[in-house]
């Protein structure tokens, strides 16, 4: 018969956990749910462990597969530190960095690195610990977090994510990783490929959210000039429907235009639009600025460049100051509503 400490081994190497199942998480979780079920055939059932702030957003998660997959052991963890005792694989899909020093790093409040360090682990269930954090902020702060757990033999990676709230929910996320060996790669792979359609490794430690921060800053920038290139068809008497078609059939064309078009009464053939629902949902304006703002503070480092960054950044700003709380909760593709409806009344001051 095996011991205690035994199974408890048995038991964790078979545990993924779950730190922060908001809006992305949550939709991320699913599929690593459904899709890993699918994968592990006969397999050994994989435990789940769910943590989060929002005790709404755990209740929303478990109570929903206790319904649809009652076969699915799905456990809640006070924090950071019982979580990573009871998992050896740990995901994060949080806000900022100052949430992530504080998920896996903090002296103040139990996290992975206390869990890490606490003596309760054996050296192997340490080096057996995965930790991929999905969340998008600064590169150097990342690279700080992600030594500090690796010092302990843990290995970590930084996996940021581009598809929004559409692409966790169907799992066609792409997922950028940085890691400080192939090995630590390869061993995140395949839980991150449950939740994706392609996972890329872009290089060292960092790198995850180099490649993220590039996307995203293009990201904004083209719908920014999407958003433009619309008002100025629209005040030239174009049928803003054919040049919708045109400019998705053209060189104009962008995942902007094709998936997620901002102006309301155009119909792009297979995209749901966050203007279609009154930019309800979606990748939030507050989001898209804090990524444009990454973008200024590492080209900032480097001396690179970023002549329409600069610019982008400064109308989402002032979008935002001028319309507060409003525009800033719903998908930035609302900077084309800015453009038409404030900006071009009067009421708020071109950048």
């Amino acid at each position: 018969m095996r011991s205690t400490l035994q199974l408890f081994a048995s038991a964790r190497q078979n545990t993924i956990g779950f730190i922060g199942v908001g809006r992305m998480g949550g939709h991320m979780l699913n599929n690593l749910i459904i899709r890993g079920r699918e994968r592990r055939g006969d397999g050994p059932a994989t435990r789940y462990v769910v943590c989060d702030p929002d005790d709404r957003c755990v209740k929303s998660v478990v109570e929903r597969h206790q319904k649809e997959n009652p076969d699915v052991e799905i456990q809640v963890a006070k924090n950071p530190h019982d979580l990573t005792l009871e998992s050896s694989t740990i995901i994060s899909m949080i806000p900022k960095l100052v949430h992530v020093q504080k998920v896996y790093t903090s002296s103040d409040s139990p996290s992975v690195l206390s869990a890490l360090k606490s003596g309760t682990l054996s050296p192997e269930e340490i080096a057996a610990t995965i930790c991929m954090d999905e969340s998008t902020i600064e590169m150097e702060g990342s690279r700080a977090v992600a030594q500090q757990i690796e010092q302990t033999g843990a290995g970590m990676v930084d996996a940021p994510v581009s598809g929004g709230v559409y692409g966790a929910e169907k799992g066609t996320l792409t997922i950028m990783v940085g890691a400080s060996s192939k090995d630590k790669f390869e061993k995140a792979k395949p839980p991150l490929e449950l939740m994706a359609k392609r996972v890329i490794h872009c290089g060292d430690l960092g790198a995850g959210l180099a490649a993220k921060i590039c996307n995203n800053m293009m990201l904004g920038i083209s719908m920014l000039g999407l958003s433009e290139a619309m008002l100025l068809g629209k005040k030239l008497g174009l049928d803003q429907q054919i040049l919708g078609d045109i400019i998705n059939t053209s060189t104009g064309q962008s995942w902007a235009s094709s998936t997620n078009f901002p102006v309301p009464h155009v119909t792009i053939s297979g995209s749901s639009p966050a203007a279609h629902r009154g930019y309800a949902d979606g990748f939030l304006s507050q989001l898209a600025h804090k990524d444009l703002v990454l973008a200024l503070s590492a080209a900032k480092a480097v001396d690179s460049p970023l002549f329409t960054g600069e610019l982008t950044e400064r109308v989402y700003r002032t979008m935002m100051e001028q319309q507060g709380d409003e525009y800033a909760g719903r998908d930035f593709s609302i900077v084309y509503k800015w453009l038409d409806e404030v900006v071009q009344k009067g009421s708020a001051k071109p950048v």
